[in-house]
């Protein structure tokens, strides 16, 4: 079974390069414009991870991102932004402290996210795999 990734952002453009990139690397995307539909999307699809800009209207990545952890403590997080400093504080720093997992800086190649989403998944299987100990 593919790996499903909920992608939400608001730029049409900027959402289906990364839905065709990511689909060429073996991803199944659930492209979405905003935080709502990706709740919706989430609910209803088991999603392996989600890809969320943090600057959309209405409810934006910022706000987003804590329901979603809470909502879906184990799956992985990238929030995304054209801004690397966000008042004064670096984007990844404000993410985590969100609950995303780590932040990529627009523009960014495609590449770059795909590496991310593997190095999360591949943590997430480690946690996951059975008879497995925390120091192993």
């Amino acid at each position: 079974m593919p790996t499903r990734i909920c992608l939400i952002d608001d730029d049409f453009m900027v959402r289906d390069a990364l839905t065709l990139g990511l689909r060429d690397a073996g991803y199944e995307v659930h492209p979405v414009p905003g935080a709502a539909a990706g709740f919706d999307v989430a609910s209803r699809i088991q999603i392996d991870a989600i890809v969320t800009d943090m600057n959309m209207p209405g409810t934006n990545g910022a706000q987003f991102i804590p329901e979603a952890r809470l909502a879906w403590p184990d799956t992985p997080i990238i929030a995304i932004s054209g801004q690397s400093i966000v008042d004064g504080r670096p984007l990844k720093e404000i993410a985590c402290s969100l609950g995303a997992n780590t932040a990529i800086s627009k523009p960014f190649r495609v590449r770059q996210l795909v590496e991310t989403l593997e190095a999360l998944l591949s943590e997430r299987r480690a946690r996951e795999e059975p008879g497995r100990s925390r120091t192993d």
